[in-house]
């Protein structure tokens, strides 16, 4: 299934984030459906496949009691909602990831801060679950027993995956990182 997948070489020149307060578009540069030709003469489709992390305040609002959580959309597939994130009942607890099916307005909630636009991938038409699936599938058996590893980890963890498995490049991923920390640290208390 991995190898079918493209990525869209996009580093952080297409990455921007936004506070409460700023309009996020979510709309793609018009490079949304793209048809690429086969040797024998046909063609596959693909679809983008966009990813954002939003970050919420904590409580209390230090930055590694932030809440982050990874939203996948399609401009070419505007059915196309997921989310992927982890939580726990408190701190002896497991982590469980938890995914939402659905379009979701994130930045409507009212402990949402910002959120960081981490690019997007290409993917053959049909197989928008992949990236998904990838990031969701991030380990967090033990992960109790780290008082440090949170849904940051996760979502961290869950990117370097996307890049491992050749959805994006370490610019890519390390320009995301350098903005969520920034994002996490803005305005957290000490």
């Amino acid at each position: 299934m991995v190898s079918s997948v493209i990525s869209t070489g996009q580093s952080s020149h297409g990455k921007s984030s936004h506070k409460k307060g700023q309009e996020s578009s979510g709309k793609s540069s018009g490079k949304d459906e793209k048809k690429k030709g086969k040797p024998d003469g046909t063609s596959d489709s693909y679809t983008t496949v966009c990813m954002t992390i939003f970050v919420f305040r904590g409580a209390p609002d230090a930055y590694y009691k932030r809440h982050v959580l990874i939203y996948f959309t399609s401009p070419d597939s505007p059915e196309f909602h997921e989310t992927v994130h982890v939580q726990r009942e408190n701190d002896a607890s497991p982590w469980m990831v938890d995914r939402v099916h659905g379009q979701k307005d994130w930045d409507l909630t009212a402990t949402y801060l910002s959120h960081v636009n981490a690019g997007a991938v290409l993917v053959h038409s049909g197989q928008e679950m992949v990236p998904v699936d990838i990031v969701a599938a991030t380990p967090v058996e033990g992960r109790e027993q780290d008082s440090g590893w949170n849904c940051q980890n996760f979502v961290l963890e869950g990117l370097q995956r996307i890049m491992y498995y050749g959805f994006q490049t370490q610019e890519w991923y390390d320009s995301v990182e350098e903005e969520l920390t920034s994002q996490l640290l803005e305005g957290a208390i000490a």
